[in-house]
């Protein structure tokens, strides 16, 4: 009587756990998409504000395979009217010295924005300025958070990226982020 009792009890245990189990699991399915969307959302508002992080993955150099690059190193930031630029370069280079990375801090000039919003995508061109050199940006960024770009100036030959998209993110009080360049 007293096994029976207790069997009961342990098949009703485990029927409740099973059962919280499967709702806590569907709520989860839940807050990922809510996470999801609130995650594009966060994106869009960072393009639209010009305030993003480019980690470049990739590199496609005119006729070649791709080649992984290591994102913390190569990186794109937008933040407003100014712009970092960290990127690995393998291409041609037209001047006295050979060009093997792409590293400067510049101001944006020319923005031109178009957006796909079915898509998620925003087509990007802007033009940055460091002194007198002129650097061509082509953005292609998805809500998603991929993305790819290319850029062009007179000394390099125009090369393609991939990565990811990231909100910049924001530092208490309008300070610098530490090692900032800008």
């Amino acid at each position: 009587m007293i096994k029976s009792m207790l069997t009961v009890v342990v098949c009703a245990g485990l029927l409740s756990a099973c059962t919280a189990t499967k709702e806590a699991g569907s709520s989860g399915n839940i807050s990922s998409a809510e996470r999801k969307a609130a995650e594009q959302m966060a994106l869009k508002k960072a393009i639209e504000a010009r305030k993003y992080v480019i980690r470049v993955d990739k590199i496609i150099p005119p006729g070649g395979m791709p080649v992984d690059l290591v994102p913390r190193h190569n990186f794109v930031i937008i933040n407003g009217e100014m712009a970092s630029v960290s990127l690995a370069y393998v291409g041609r280079s037209f001047g006295i010295r050979q060009i093997t990375g792409i590293n400067f801090n510049g101001r944006t000039g020319n923005y031109q924005m178009k957006t796909n919003e079915e898509k998620g995508i925003y087509d990007i061109h802007m033009e940055v300025y460091r002194g007198s050199d002129k650097f061509d940006l082509y953005l292609t960024l998805g809500t998603g958070g991929y993305c790819s770009l290319s850029i062009n100036n007179t000394y390099i030959e125009t090369v393609r990226y991939n990565g990811t998209l990231a909100p910049l993110a924001e530092n208490p009080a309008g300070s610098k982020a530490p090692g900032s360049r800008m």
